[in-house]
């Protein structure tokens, strides 16, 4: 993570992620600015605090799509015109100029994407996503509560900041990003666009079996809706009522029980120096302690009793180990 105390806004500026502009103070200096950024690879996540009212301009660089939010003193934020509340937010496209004043000393978030990213998750959306919003700049009403990507993203700032190691290996980010760009897009963008034309009508068994059969030849390394929608030649809506209909419950539940399921199969065959987290990595894993109550939920231990077990099984665990 980078972690950046200015004492004056020039350094700030030159710091920020995906957009180049100019601040012009609107009152005078309050308090230091500050500014986290943590990097996924294609997606960078950015929190930043204002030392002094501000009026930004600037565009959105060439290669990146940005949402931004206020966290604090929303009434006192207007972008693009448009005076914010505790529901709006604003979508900023590369190469368009848009404008932010903040009449007080603001904390905003933003998540700043690569146009390859974005692009294929349209793509893979694309009888849900109106590809309008991909041209021009907009302020939107969130057409859900903002509040779970805001918890999201603290959550991905404390463990980079306490346990980058389980941030940043490839499956990882790659896990974390794609949850980070579904919560952004799920949350914040409209969607839904009315009057379009439906696709044509697929063999839902064929569409099932084909996401099924992908998941049976990947043994030992994540699998993601991306990759089923691949697969199976169907957008993520074809897929949600295909396994919602015939399986009980969306592909994301799916995916994260045959996940859990992937990796108690390895902890159960586990061999003398493998660790939790080892095992963990090879999936993509990157939240260990939402991991864990997961599969505690599920299997009535943690991850880390499993693997104490089955070594004792395997009588390779140390006496002491199996004490504590």
């Amino acid at each position: 993570m980078s972690r950046l105390v200015c004492a004056d806004f020039d350094e700030f500026e030159e710091a920020l992620y995906g957009v180049q502009g100019r601040y012009v103070l609107r009152s005078r200096q309050q308090r230091d600015w500050r500014l986290r950024v943590v990097e996924l690879n294609g997606v960078a996540l950015m929190f930043g605090r204002e030392g002094a009212g501000t009026v930004y301009s600037g565009v959105g660089l060439p290669g990146f799509f940005n949402i931004f939010l206020p966290l604090n003193r929303h009434e006192c934020t207007v972008v693009n015109g448009h005076r914010f509340d505790r529901r709006l937010l604003a979508w900023m496209v590369p190469d368009a100029m848009f404008h932010i004043d903040a009449s007080q000393p603001a904390t905003w978030m933003t998540v700043a994407m690569s146009c390859e990213l974005v692009l294929r998750w349209a793509k893979v959306h694309e009888d849900e996503f109106d590809p309008s919003i991909l041209s021009r700049n907009l302020v939107n009403v969130a057409q859900r509560d903002i509040a779970p990507l805001i918890w999201l993203a603290r959550r991905l700032f404390r463990i980079d900041q306490q346990a980058p190691e389980d941030l940043h290996n490839p499956a990882a980010e790659h896990a974390a990003r794609t949850e980070l760009m579904d919560r952004v897009f799920r949350t914040l963008l409209p969607l839904a666009t009315p009057g379009r034309t439906p696709r044509a009508r697929l063999d839902h068994q064929q569409i099932l079996r084909k996401a099924l059969e992908l998941l049976a030849s990947i043994k030992e390394a994540p699998v993601h809706m991306e990759d089923l929608c691949v697969a199976a030649g169907a957008s993520e809506r074809t897929l949600r009522n295909v396994f919602n209909r015939y399986l009980g419950m969306s592909p994301h539940r799916y995916l994260m029980m045959h996940r859990l399921h992937a990796i108690r199969g390895v902890i159960l065959q586990a061999r003398p120096g493998d660790t939790i987290t080892d095992i963990c990595a090879q999936y993509g894993v990157w939240d260990f302690g939402r991991f864990a109550g997961h599969y505690r939920t599920y299997f009535g231990e943690l991850p880390s009793q499993s693997l104490h077990g089955r070594l004792r099984t395997a009588g390779t665990l140390p006496l002491h180990s199996i004490i504590r």
